[in-house]
């Protein structure tokens, strides 16, 4: 998946102007973090989960998983068991699929599943991305929505037919609470439809299959993103309350801590709790969270994390995750870096560097898997 987002820092910041345009949040979020990100002391080792949070560990790989030469794919999947995880998160991408209506080519994919449990890993598919032949007016690239949710419900089939044996837990769309990831604007109506159309129709061929919603990212309520608060009460006003078994959500943190409380009115892994508190409401005590993508940056850009505060935030999110008791699964992202330019943040989320080198924080995730072994 093509991850450019921006952090909560500058995006909560940026906020303070669609406000005062008649912009409105969700419930109590008047403050915002301070840009700069701290630091953590020299030669402080992060905390470790003390105990593991659920069945497993996963590593949210995304799109980029897709691209790779056989060879390199199976050193990152290798990376990924080594790190001891037992999941993996990548797309099952309609748009590349399907470029050409009726034309269907799975091998890229094929592989991609095929050697992950080769690896012995776990997935989860995530269902998405529009051919432009079947994309929504107005949507200038594969993010847009589809214009007919039963032929896209169809392509989820056909995935969920073809990977029968190899996928069981499928992720229906990715951030669709932005217009980056919904275009041309997020809708939660519309995506409430898309998701009972596509459990339906994955149920129907797998009956045992595990749906989650597509994962939440962190947003404000600006007129044109959808804060995760408000996107969720949503769904359940559109009746889609049985149509996912498990709620998806992006908690990124950064540069805060998971648990910081003086965060409280902004941090979407504190704010979790905000969301537990509507799917009780709505009878939904018995679901679990997974938080599909969680992690911060390292890097030199400004918005970056050192690699001991990167290793920090991720421990804490997997001890926060223990403490609450309903997140059931946290992925990382992601394996490692996708690139070598320091300066830009969306290359240097990985565990690794690109050449393998580790960061402090896959230690932590090797504790934290050893503890679910």
């Amino acid at each position: 998946m093509s991850l450019i987002k921006s952090t909560l820092a500058i995006a909560l910041v940026s906020a303070v102007t669609s406000l005062t345009a008649g912009g409105s949040l969700d419930s109590e979020l008047p403050i915002f973090p301070p840009v700069a990100p701290p630091s953590a002391p020299p030669g402080e080792s992060p905390p470790t989960p003390p105990t593991c949070i659920s069945s497993g560990v996963g590593i949210a790989a995304g799109g980029p998983l897709n691209t790779l030469p056989r060879a390199e794919l199976d050193t990152e999947l290798a990376a990924m068991k080594d790190a001891g995880t037992s999941w993996v998160r990548f797309d099952i991408d309609w748009s590349a699929i399907e470029n050409i209506k009726g034309q269907q080519h799975w091998d890229v994919t094929d592989q991609v599943v095929e050697r992950a449990r080769a690896h012995g890993l776990n997935i989860l598919g995530v269902v998405a991305y529009t051919p432009q032949w079947a994309r929504v007016a107005g949507a200038a690239n594969t993010h847009g929505y589809p214009a007919d949710i039963n032929v896209f419900a169809l392509f989820a089939q056909q995935a969920a037919q073809r990977y029968s044996t190899s996928i069981g837990s499928w992720e229906i769309w990715n951030e669709p609470n932005l217009t980056q990831f919904f275009l041309p604007k997020p809708n939660a109506n519309i995506y409430a439809s898309m998701l009972k159309a596509v459990s339906a129709s994955i149920r129907a061929v797998q009956p045992g299959a595990k749906i989650i919603s597509g994962g939440l990212s962190p947003a404000l309520d600006n007129g044109s993103d959808i804060s995760p608060v408000t996107y969720l009460n949503s769904l359940y006003a559109a009746g889609a309350k049985s149509s996912f078994d498990v709620f998806g959500i992006h908690p990124y943190s950064w540069p805060d801590l998971p648990s910081d409380a003086s965060t409280a009115n902004w941090n979407t892994f504190y704010r979790v709790r905000l969301m537990r508190d509507t799917m009780v409401r709505n009878g939904d005590g018995g679901k679990k969270i997974w938080a599909t993508e969680f992690g911060a940056p390292t890097g030199s850009s400004h918005t970056a994390v050192s690699d001991q505060l990167q290793a920090t935030i991720i421990a804490d999110g997997f001890s926060q995750a223990k403490a609450l008791g309903y997140i059931e699964r946290l992925f990382v992202y992601s394996m490692r870096d996708r690139g070598i330019n320091t300066s830009d943040k969306e290359q240097n989320f990985g565990l690794m560097t690109i050449n393998y080198r580790p960061k402090p924080a896959l230690a932590v995730v090797k504790k934290a898997a050893d503890a679910c072994a």
